[in-house]
């Protein structure tokens, strides 16, 4: 078990790579399509293309770690150590194409795209899977809330400097400074550095491995019931979160018409709210369990973002736009912290639970197995992103009609997932097996 400095240790690697996947998720989209003016058809079989690359080998790289044997090494190390060298990498190089193809020439530029955007899923499966598996199997239940709340504040950390550097990236492509080269190799090395503590310090426990079997395995996991429900859910939430985290930028720059500093404005209290709610889901959760603040987040997000129709609008026009920005920010922020607090240590939860019944301890499976549904449904996400943002222009605008009807179309697909949470799944199976013991 972790000392109170491993801790520290196991959680700040989350820093460096929530930046980069923060950056990926916030600015690429934008760069190929907006900036380099890749089809949004196209940009959206890269991007999806890279989400079903991810959903194979998220999965399979938590069974490999599950059933490594090295007495150097463990089970672990070794792919978090490979998995954060290639995502350095590879998420440079996803903002370099200028310096190794012609960006005029679609069929390089969007074979360039799918392919490191590939890359960087892939090595984000290699790295995360395995380490967020270690969250079930070095620290003790008792003490997993308070390691998963050091992660969420160093996950906090990285959206401190992710989503502004996602808000400033456009403005240092457009005036052609090349200091975003620099940041990104800073950001690139920042990433590395942070998970070097934790693959040279950390030694887990030995655990009963499983047969490499991968049918059998998969067999125990699909035999979960509330398992197979969270899989479900996770799979449902990547459409919306991901339709979201693709058009915001585009959506207040041009519907809501706001300048760099005005948006990089909103962005930054967009992370704010979220840091602050973070607290309160975490206060309501200790007290009520996971499913209260997980509903309760998800409907602010059913209820408002539809308001997309509306802001922006003439019929707004009294309102000064920088408002309209506050108020929309102020109301995702408010819905999706919820979202992004809690699935992991539900599914760390549900790895432990069954651990405690089964006697084998396979939470790279159980971590991993999350990114097939969820990274699948991304693709269709990012597909229907591309979609949206290739709609003829809303009436008498310049932008497509599709920056107004992703909010809409994402609160639709948010309410089979609110039906899933309330009626199927189980957000704290260890709470049930207490009970049942006492």
């Amino acid at each position: 078990m972790l000392t109170g400095r491993g801790k520290l240790i196991y959680a700040m690697g989350r820093l460096g790579s929530s930046i980069l996947l923060s950056l990926i998720d916030l600015a690429t989209f934008w760069f190929y399509w907006d900036f380099l003016k890749l089809s949004g058809f196209l940009t959206g079989v890269a991007f999806a293309t890279g989400k079903l690359v991810i959903a194979f080998f998220g999965w399979y790289f938590g069974y490999l770690s599950d059933v490594t044997k090295s007495r150097r090494w463990g089970r672990r190390r070794q792919y978090v150590l490979a998995g954060s060298l290639l995502l350095a990498f590879s998420t440079i190089m996803i903002f370099m194409p200028s310096y190794f193809i012609s960006v005029s020439d679609e069929a390089q530029l969007f074979a360039y795209a799918t392919f490191f955007l590939s890359l960087a899923n892939m090595s984000y499966g290699l790295l995360s899977t395995p380490y967020m598996a270690w969250l079930a199997e070095i620290v003790s239940p008792e003490e997993r809330v308070i390691v998963s709340a050091y992660q969420n504040i160093f996950g906090m950390m990285a959206q401190v400097v992710g989503i502004p550097v996602g808000f400033l990236l456009p403005s240092l492509l457009k005036t052609g400074s090349f200091s975003y080269l620099g940041l990104l190799l800073g950001l690139a090395v920042l990433e590395i550095a942070l998970y070097m503590p934790a693959v040279l310090t950390i030694r887990e426990e030995e655990k009963p491995i499983p047969k490499p079997d991968v049918r059998r395995e998969l067999s125990i996991l699909w035999s979960n019931r509330n398992y197979r429900a969270w899989l479900a859910l996770q799979g449902a939430m990547s459409i919306p979160t991901a339709v979201l985290a693709s058009l915001v930028i585009s959506y207040l720059q041009r519907v809501l018409g706001l300048g760099d500093v005005e948006y990089m404005m909103a962005g930054g209290l967009m992370l704010l709210l979220t840091i602050v709610l973070f607290f309160v889901w975490a206060r309501i959760a200790r007290r009520t369990g996971k499913k209260k603040p997980l509903v309760t987040s998800l409907m602010i997000l059913v209820v408002f973002l539809p308001l997309t129709l509306v802001f922006g609008q003439p019929a707004l026009d009294p309102v000064p736009r920088m408002v309209q920005a506050v108020l929309f920010v102020a109301f995702v922020g408010a819905g999706i912290s919820g979202w992004y607090l809690l699935p992991n240590p539900v599914t760390a939860d549900m790895a432990q639970e069954d651990e405690v019944t089964k006697r084998e301890a396979r939470a790279g499976s159980y971590v991993g197995l999350v990114s097939v549904p969820l990274n699948i449904l991304q693709a269709l996400a990012r597909y229907i992103s591309g979609i949206l943002a290739d709609l003829p222009p809303a009436q008498g605008q310049t932008y497509s009609m599709g920056l107004l009807l992703w909010g809409p179309v994402s609160s639709v697909t948010l309410i089979p997932c609110l039906l899933i949470l309330i009626k199927y799944v189980e957000t704290d199976p260890l709470r049930k097996i207490a009970k049942n013991n006492d």
